[in-house]
């Protein structure tokens, strides 16, 4: 925020608020008052939200919990006493030392409570004050949760219609998106209402025409609306003079320099032109999971000449340059995704030796599923568990065989296969990383280190991975998150602690080890 609006009392609505010190990349507190004369602090670093505080009982930590259950009133009071100074621990920190309550459990409160805090500060503040300084050893307490969902959910509990309208202004003005919708969607849970306005933004349509041709109520449609675009995921206003606001950065990663996101109407498309849409978007989101031949259109049998006249055909069905058609001008990723991999899959089966040794890996694949699976059910529960441990075993060795030899696809059939038997996290992010090799596979790397995450949450090199999976996409916010997980796990991981330096300073990693090591 500009210095002149500093430490100055101001009664813009709290979301919009919020929004500006998000975009100016401010580090301070946000005193939110409501109109009885409570106080919510939100507290910010660099435009992140890191946390948020109340100072209403009700909504103090140790209240919270005991109204949650999570703990006893008995356990609160003897924390608070055992507190003494300023320089004690925090309380959450006592608790889970005393055994009150697990850390995990503490960290999902603390979530839930910094979350709920925003909400009510966002309905019940009527003045709010700026206080721009650096926040002293305040840990992030919202870990799985981002500024831009979070300017979501406080743009969302703003009940105030009128001023909302007024944010919104005239409604002949244009719309358009400043993110792709598949970007959006990967990073954010939208409600319905949103995803469908998003979806009907191409850039040329003014507000009234999306009210026209929406089912949604008004007030619904103002709602949304609002949200998108205190959120900077949409603009309004003049399209001639578009342009996409310091939000923070999503997961997307251009197609070409310059390249904004382009949007097309359903509603003004052909039968055929929507069929053909639909099928494209289907099949970029299948493609990757399917063997060479589905990949193709063929089946084991094919013959070389079958595999190049049919490539020659879907090379130019799935031709990215068919994004020019004005029925396709927004789905080139897709198209690039398809002809990518069913070029990979040609390459494969029209060489003989490659072809053959394809074969081999997807016959042994599904004799090992079918061994496996009469063990399952026909045999005693020693037998089915020996077979597994077996088959998961050759197929390990057999994986890195291929890799020697270059062959990642194989290497991935194979690892897939053995994170389905045996999904350890160790596995799991052994397959993430040749997932995340191809940058069209940037959705399966992602899901597959998640679970290797949900399997072992303190398993730092998997939560490292993640941070190197952010940073190549430039999400800051996220690899910070990730780092600080990492960290926590492990505090003297000597990658994670060059990373995290790198990111955000010695200073703060400094601060960071300190916590970390007080657990």
């Amino acid at each position: 925020m500009k210095t002149d609006a500093v430490n100055r009392s101001v009664c813009r609505p709290l979301p919009e608020l919020v929004a500006q010190l998000v975009q100016t990349h401010a580090t301070g507190v946000l005193e939110a008052m409501s109109e009885d004369g409570d106080r919510r602090d939100v507290l910010l670093v660099e435009g992140e939200i890191r946390a948020a505080r109340s100072h209403i009982e009700s909504e103090m930590l140790g209240s919270w919990l005991v109204g949650r259950g999570a703990i006893t009133e008995d356990e609160k009071a003897l924390t608070l006493l055992s507190q003494g100074s300023e320089t004690a621990p925090p309380l959450g920190s006592l608790l889970t030392q005393r055994g009150s309550i697990d850390p995990a459990r503490l960290e999902e409160e603390l979530e839930a409570l910094t979350v709920t805090i925003l909400r009510r500060a966002a309905r019940e503040t009527v003045r709010s004050i700026f206080r721009e300084g650096r926040i002293e050893d305040q840990p992030d307490t919202l870990p799985n949760t981002t500024t831009l969902q979070l300017l979501l959910e406080i743009s969302r509990a703003f009940d105030d219609q009128d001023k909302k309208l007024a944010a919104i202004g005239a409604f002949d003005q244009v719309c358009w998106t400043n993110q792709p919708l598949e970007s959006v969607a990967m990073e954010l849970d939208l409600l319905p209402s949103e995803a469908y306005l998003l979806s009907r933004m191409d850039g040329t349509q003014r507000i009234a025409d999306l009210e026209s041709m929406s089912p949604m109520p008004r007030d619904a449609l103002i709602d949304a609306l609002y949200t998108l675009k205190v959120s900077g995921l949409v603009s309004l206003g003049d399209a001639s003079r578009r342009r996409t606001l310091p939000m923070p950065t999503l997961s997307h990663e251009p197609h070409g320099p310059g390249e904004k996101a382009i949007r097309v109407d359903e509603s003004r498309l052909a039968p055929e032109q929507l069929s053909e849409r639909r099928h494209i978007l289907e099949l970029a989101d299948q493609v990757t999971s399917m063997d060479h031949y589905r990949a193709l259109n063929l089946g084991p049998k094919a013959t070389r000449l079958d595999l190049r006249t049919t490539w020659e055909q879907l090379s130019k069905k799935y031709d990215p340059e068919r994004a020019t058609e004005p029925h396709l001008r927004d789905l080139r990723p897709q198209l690039l995704l398809i002809r990518e991999r069913m070029e990979e899959a040609f390459e494969v089966l029209i060489d003989p030796v490659s072809r053959e040794r394809y074969d081999r890996v997807m016959k042994a694949l599904r004799a090992g599923r079918s061994a496996l699976d009469g063990d399952l059910h026909e045999r005693r529960l020693e037998a089915a568990e020996k077979a597994r441990r077996e088959l998961v075993e050759a197929n390990i060795q057999r994986a890195h065989e291929f890799l020697r030899d270059g062959e990642v696809y194989q290497a991935i059939l194979l690892l897939e296969q053995v994170c389905e038997l045996d999904p350890t996290p160790e596995r799991l992010l052994e397959l993430a990383k040749l997932l995340v090799r191809n940058p069209l596979w940037a959705q399966r790397a992602l899901r597959t280190l998640k679970q290797a995450i949900e399997a072992r949450p303190d398993f730092t090199d998997a939560w490292i991975e993640l941070a190197e999976f952010w940073r190549r996409r430039g999400n800051r916010e996220r690899q910070r998150k990730a780092l600080e997980r990492a960290l926590a796990a492990d505090p003297e991981n000597g990658r994670a602690q060059v990373m995290y330096r790198q990111l955000i300073g010695e200073r703060e990693l400094e601060r960071l080890l300190r916590r970390a090591r007080r657990r």
